[in-house]
């Protein structure tokens, strides 16, 4: 690892046990829309990165890991099961240990119990009171600084929102280097925790690394993680072929109506109105969504009527001058519509069908200078997409 990245680690793990002080400035994140949610109007051209995979569809999740299924610090044991050695009596491994696919290296602390899977690895302590995880993702082009701000803001909250207790304490962010830290408390199996979560990014490629710790250890353990953040090397040459936002969870929809899986750091709005829910999914740079509309006026909607209302929402809510590409019916019953903004330069995909009152509408969509960065990954959503059977 660089050296002067290598120290801004190690300050970052010394400044756990005094969560109040400040390596960076964060940066103010972005503002919220004002519209409805839709690409952006203006983007730049399009990316000029090496190559991206094919665009298509994603396999099943088989091959992908949900974040609620993050290997997580195990059950703390009883304190007649503890071992008798104290945190600073633990060395470092003598040999470092390289993950599978060479993403990254470091040297664990001994007798640590290793897992890894693809683009991940986890580090556990014998006794369950720390735990270190290492996440590699690809976003398919180097992020902007507002948008490397806004992946570090919305992959720890949505990682880590679901435990009992979440709180964050603080983010760091460092737009100029690509590091970040966000430091928050949490319980895990009814153990207080304290997580400081790195980011470190290399063009496409942002390095996670979560340092977990029993809150009545996180002192004894801040000197031990910062030794081991001393000798992380990381190799994100060999990350450039993994799928993009590979890291997805699985959100349900209002009332239950619908299932999906979208990708981890994505940043979530809901929005109501007198008659709908929006529920909406930005990437970081905003140029692609992913987008829910359930309507119930309390008035039932006939397929012969579902198309019209249809066009009339995807105009209402993204542009006066929507071009229907394609409308095909689905084999579950629901109507798909390709579309296109000659105006704004955007596209989109749709479903919609009807469940008695309730009217559902399910859309992504990307800037098309994005095209490639992001139709693998909508593809694969869409594949996620469930309602419960009528």
């Amino acid at each position: 690892m660089n050296p002067f990245r290598t120290l801004l680690l190690f300050l970052m793990i010394l400044a756990l046990p005094a969560l109040s002080c400040s390596v960076f400035q964060s940066e103010e994140p972005a503002a919220e829309p004002t519209q409805a949610p839709a690409p952006t109007d203006t983007v730049p051209p399009a990316p000029t990165e090496t190559e991206i995979p094919p665009t298509a569809a994603i396999e099943p999740t088989a091959t992908t890991a949900e974040p609620t299924e993050e290997p997580s610090p195990t059950e703390e044991p009883s304190v007649d099961d503890a071992p008798p050695v104290g945190v600073s009596d633990v060395e470092l491994a003598d040999t470092a240990y390289v993950h599978p696919q060479d993403l990254f290296s470091l040297v664990p602390p001994r007798g640590w119990a290793v897992d890894d899977s693809e683009g991940a690895a986890s580090f556990d302590a014998p006794d369950g009171t720390g735990f270190i995880y290492v996440q590699v993702t690809n976003t398919g082009y180097a992020l902007d600084g507002q948008a490397f701000t806004s992946f570090v803001e919305n992959r720890d909250l949505n990682f880590f929102i679901v435990f009992d207790d979440y709180v964050q304490i603080s983010q760091e962010v460092d737009t100029e280097t690509g590091i970040a830290s966000v430091t928050k408390n949490m319980s895990f199996e009814g153990v207080p925790q304290t997580v400081i979560t790195l980011y470190d990014q290399y063009g496409p490629i942002i390095y996670s690394f979560d340092f977990w710790a029993d809150d009545d250890r996180v002192d004894a353990y801040s000197d031990l993680f910062a030794q081991v953040a001393d000798t992380i090397e990381v190799n994100p040459d060999a990350a450039a072929d993994q799928v993009e936002y590979y890291w997805i969870y699985t959100f349900t929809g209002p009332n239950d109506l619908f299932t999906i899986e979208v990708p981890t750091p994505w940043r979530y709005e809901s929005t109501e109105g007198e008659f709908s829910i929006v529920d909406t999914f930005y990437s970081p740079d905003e140029h692609a969504v992913i987008q829910n509309i359930t309507y119930d006026d309390g008035e039932e909607v006939t397929r012969s009527q579902a198309g019209a209302f249809a066009l009339e929402l995807l105009r209402e809510y993204y542009a006066s001058d929507i071009r229907i590409l394609d409308d095909q019916l689905q084999p579950d019953g629901s109507e798909r519509l390709i579309w296109e903004s000659p105006s704004g330069d955007y596209s989109g995909t749709s479903f919609l069908e009807t469940r008695g009152t309730t009217f559902l509408l399910f859309t992504t969509m990307y800037d098309n200078p994005f095209e490639d960065i992001y139709l693998e990954t909508l593809d694969y959503t869409i594949g996620t997409y469930e309602t419960p059977e009528s």
